[in-house]
């Protein structure tokens, strides 16, 4: 079900409507845990079993380690096992189904089965987070686990959030959905803002850049200087696309009286790879930290290895990014990509540049901004090529302009880049400078014309949604 959909603003409608007529907790949390469940269902009902059945398997494992923590590694190695082995399964069967077949049919056997095609579920890689959050942190003893199992439902499949996160930790989500919730005016002038944005980061600008990224990352033997504009311009679209959900689904959430997490941050203002990754997807590079990177760190400081500290040092992010880049997706250009700001880290902090280094002066401040930007747009090309292949042809084998025509297309390309920019940058002077006064309110009526103008038939699904 589509945010953008008829089907989904009268889905959304009822449920606001029944949620808060009923007014007691005991009656809103099942309503909402309906709901959720009918919003990921509505396509593939199968999809909310297979939901629902790894859901109760995880409460009943994180009740079982409260009941007998002796037991807490065997509860754990279960959860992981179900946990990760469905996520790889979905994920990573069509990118190893081809080598499956030949060694099969080697063996003499029919291995046309093994070239079925898998489609990946909506959502898995979010809720499996989630759900992997709340049993290492039970398991540890940080959290204690929920005794209602409508609560910790409700939690994992959130409507406005199980699609493409934010990857909510269950220390904040879990005491609001336990809690007593009343209706608050408040709830409403927070929650359409952030709705009307979303709408307008998606469907005015990420939807009409995806037009130009889309023909250049679809071209066989693009020039050099396309493909720079095509990075460009899907630089500008990932960010307008994946923020422009977060912010439905936390004003979404707040129509209910959640308050839920950002996940960005002005990410392309950064000067350090780490510090783009405190500000982009930020829920998801908070997950891959607490649960990956410090333990892993931990673990090389204990060893009995004896490494030196640059090993210490680059070990942590490189395979932290590493997991990020196979979680992402089952493509090299995935896999490359997370060992590329892998990379980034380490060579940073080992020159001792950290993730809040500042630099002295304004030069300095924008020759560090510009060498960053210039690290992300590489990243994103990285990311939305078709294929490394296509892209190592591209850098290695093809010139700079084939023609005066590539020159022409690429500025212009370039130039409605910068014209797409132009609403986003008016929104951070506002938000600076002027954010309750009568500019931002003509600026919201003129975002909604657009909105208006803009809005189609059709509504090209988010980007995150394929992860």
């Amino acid at each position: 079900m589509s945010f953008a959909s008829l089907s989904f603003i009268i889905f959304l409608v009822c449920t606001f409507a029944l949620y808060w007529l009923v007014k007691k907790r005991e009656w809103q949390n099942p309503i909402l845990l309906a709901a959720s469940y009918l919003f990921y269902g509505w396509v593939t009902p199968s999809l909310a079993v297979m939901l629902g059945a790894s859901t109760m398997l995880d409460f009943f494992l994180a009740r079982g380690i409260q009941a007998s923590p002796v037991r807490t590694r065997l509860f754990m190695a279960l959860s992981l096992t179900l946990n990760l082995g469905v996520l790889a399964g979905f994920k990573y069967y069509n990118f190893f189904n081809d080598e499956l077949a030949n060694f099969v049919t080697s063996l003499g056997m029919n291995g046309d089965f093994f070239l079925t095609r898998v489609l990946l579920p909506a959502g898995l890689s979010f809720y499996t987070l989630k759900k992997l959050g709340y049993m290492i942190d039970v398991s540890r003893g940080m959290l204690k686990p929920t005794h209602a199992l409508v609560d910790f439902a409700l939690y994992v499949s959130f409507f406005p959030q199980i699609i493409a996160g934010p990857i909510e930790r269950p220390q904040k989500l879990l005491p609001q959905i336990e809690a007593q919730r009343a209706w608050k005016a408040d709830f409403f002038y927070g929650a359409w803002p952030l709705i009307l944005m979303g709408f307008f980061k998606k469907i005015v600008i990420a939807d009409n850049i995806k037009i130009i990224s889309d023909q250049i990352f679809s071209l066989d033997e693009p020039s050099i200087f396309l493909l720079i504009m095509g990075a460009l311009a899907f630089t500008l679209q990932i960010l307008a696309d994946f923020s422009g959900y977060t912010d439905m689904s936390r004003g979404f959430a707040m129509l209910f009286g959640f308050q839920t997490s950002e996940n960005f941050n002005l990410p392309y203002t950064s000067l350090t790879p780490t510090d783009f990754w405190n500000r982009w997807h930020i829920t998801l590079s908070n997950w891959l930290r607490d649960y990956i990177f410090f333990p892993i760190g931990r673990a090389l400081k204990r060893s009995r290895l004896n490494l030196p500290p640059w090993q210490v040092l680059s070990i942590p992010p490189i395979a932290t990014m590493f997991i990020s880049g196979l979680w992402h997706g089952a493509g090299w250009n995935f896999v490359m990509w997370g060992v590329y700001y892998g990379v980034l880290i380490s060579v940073y902090q080992l020159v001792g540049i950290r993730g809040d280094w500042k630099p002295k002066s304004p030069w300095a401040h924008g020759l560090a901004w510009f060498v960053m930007f210039t690290f992300i747009v590489i990243g994103w090309a990285m990311f939305r090529a078709p294929s490394l292949a296509w892209l190592g042809n591209i850098l290695f084998n093809e010139p700079f302009l084939h023609s005066q025509s590539d020159l022409i297309v690429g500025l212009i390309a370039f130039s409605m880049v910068i014209a797409y920019s132009i609403p986003l940058w008016i929104k951070l002077g506002l938000d600076k400078y002027a954010k309750d006064g009568w500019l931002t309110s003509a600026y919201y009526a003129f975002a909604t014309v657009l909105i208006i103008v803009f809005l189609n038939a059709t509504f090209p699904d988010f980007i995150y949604n394929q992860f």
